[in-house]
């Protein structure tokens, strides 16, 4: 099977799942990866080996706008495409440019992985929702990672029977086969990503001066990029707050969660978490709000516990019970390992995604 494998996008979790399924597909059918020259990992999509076109892009809106212009550089890119002749389009995250792609190849059958079914109040876009919902008509099926958002998407006017589920996989980017080294440490809660509205961390704030009353030797890590300003008072109203505000490079990301032990998303809406995969990795529990993916994420009292969005109490009684319950925490942490390993693998994940792609070839045969 011959497979364009296209992802034009440069930043957050899109280069990183988009590399670990090239990583696996690759084995498995003659593949052909198209990427932007700005894309953050570029030095390890170089390294894999893989039949690689690369593209510049852009940096900003200004520059996308700009971008359009190139008729030479569009040209360019579809004779290479073209020229592979592949039997499937596959793109595994959203980018700016998929009008384009949908354009120079009406007739090739093509597959989009949608993250966010629903854009996230605080980063709702009116342009990506219309490419969004523009690029899911279009395509032959449909990849999304939870249960939850199947009616949705069946509502943009894709048969369900043509929708497929498949779950984020395990950011293994960072950690060897598994393998952990954990730090010793203060009993530690971690906020892992982004800080954005939706994801609630005021919340979190608030559960954690309720925390410092029965485990006074208590921290919490705030490690992301995003705005901080708003939740200055509630900062400065405590202790034992550790701030990482700032991107966090793959490479990193092992340190964190290493020295934790609880992952904590008080969201208040979600698609899914990119943070739990990695917590289950490092045999770390999850308390997770019920909302949207995580509810598929996180099976509550498994390996981890559910709480209801905007309730610090509950975040706060679940974070206590854990912390002083270590034989507990550990048998969650081992549930959850399990989970990634069987269920998150990139194998897995992969045979599925490939199982996809062959629908979408016969559906267009």
């Amino acid at each position: 099977m011959k497979v364009a494998f296209i992802y034009l996008g440069r930043k957050g979790g899109g280069p990183v799942y988009s590399l670990e399924i090239a990583k696996k597909l690759s084995r498995r059918v003659e593949l052909l990866c198209v990427i932007s020259n700005q894309i953050d990992n570029l030095d390890f999509w170089e390294k894999a080996g893989f039949n690689l076109y690369k593209i510049n892009t852009y940096r900003n809106f200004f520059e996308f706008f700009v971008s359009l212009l190139n008729i030479k550089k569009f040209f360019h890119l579809y004779k290479k495409v073209k020229d592979f002749k592949p039997e499937v389009i596959y793109c595994p995250f959203f980018f700016f440019w998929l009008p384009i792609i949908n354009f120079l190849f009406p007739k090739t059958p093509k597959i989009f992985t949608v993250h966010d079914p629903i854009l996230h109040s605080g980063e709702k876009n009116l342009l990506m929702e219309i490419i969004q919902k523009k690029t899911i008509k279009k395509t032959k099926r449909v990849i999304i990672l939870s249960e939850v958002f199947k009616e949705i998407i069946h509502s943009q006017g894709v048969s369900l029977e043509n929708i497929d589920i498949i779950p984020l996989g395990v950011f293994n980017y960072y950690l060897e086969n598994f393998k952990i080294k954990k730090i010793s440490h203060s009993p530690t809660l971690l906020f892992f990503g982004r800080v954005l509205k939706y994801k609630g961390l005021e919340n979190l704030l608030k559960a954690f001066f309720l925390i410092k009353k029965e485990i006074p030797e208590s921290r919490l890590l705030i490690v992301g990029k995003g705005n901080i300003k708003p939740y200055r008072k509630l900062l400065h109203q405590q202790r034992d707050i550790v701030i990482e505000n700032r991107w966090i490079e793959d490479e990193e990301v092992g340190e964190y969660f290493a020295q934790s032990d609880i992952l904590v998303c008080p969201y208040q809406e979600a698609s899914q978490s990119g943070a739990i995969p990695v917590a289950y990795a490092f045999k770390i529990p999850v308390i997770a709000t019920r909302v949207g993916g995580l509810v598929e994420q996180v099976e509550d009292g498994v390996a981890g516990f559910l709480v209801s969005p905007n309730n610090p109490q509950e975040i706060a009684e679940k974070c206590i019970f854990l912390l002083r319950n270590e034989e507990k925490r550990r048998e969650m942490g081992e549930n959850g390992f399990k989970k990634a390993k069987k269920e998150w693998n990139w194998e897995k994940i992969t045979q599925k995604i490939l199982e996809s792609l062959k629908k979408a070839i016969k559906f267009d045969t």
